[in-house]
């Protein structure tokens, strides 16, 4: 789903925005559990690389419902992640200034 995408369905209904966290200076917006942002009508998702970046570009509105969801290094080895049982890290990232 691209932004503009998004910004008009967020003025309808509640979604869920995270920033996932991946490679250290990688950062994707995931929506609703499912879907990636997209960079214009690509399917491929956009690549963010730092957090300020993905506040600018999602602007105030949708960037105050973000939450950053980090995995920490040895979510592999003891089997915790971004599962149901399992989570990792989140972080509310509406009081981080841009």
């Amino acid at each position: 789903m691209n932004l503009k995408k998004l910004t008009a369905i967020v003025r309808q209904t509640p979604v869920h925005l995270e920033l996932i966290s991946a490679e250290g200076d990688i950062y994707l917006c995931r929506i609703n559990d499912k879907e990636w942002l997209t960079d214009g009508s690509e399917e491929k998702p956009k690549i963010f690389h730092s957090i300020f970046e993905a506040k600018h570009t999602l602007g105030k509105e949708l960037s105050d419902q973000l939450d950053m969801v980090m995995s920490t290094t040895y979510d592999e080895m003891i089997s915790s992640g971004d599962t149901p049982n399992n989570q990792s890290i989140r972080h509310g990232l509406s009081k981080i200034d841009q």
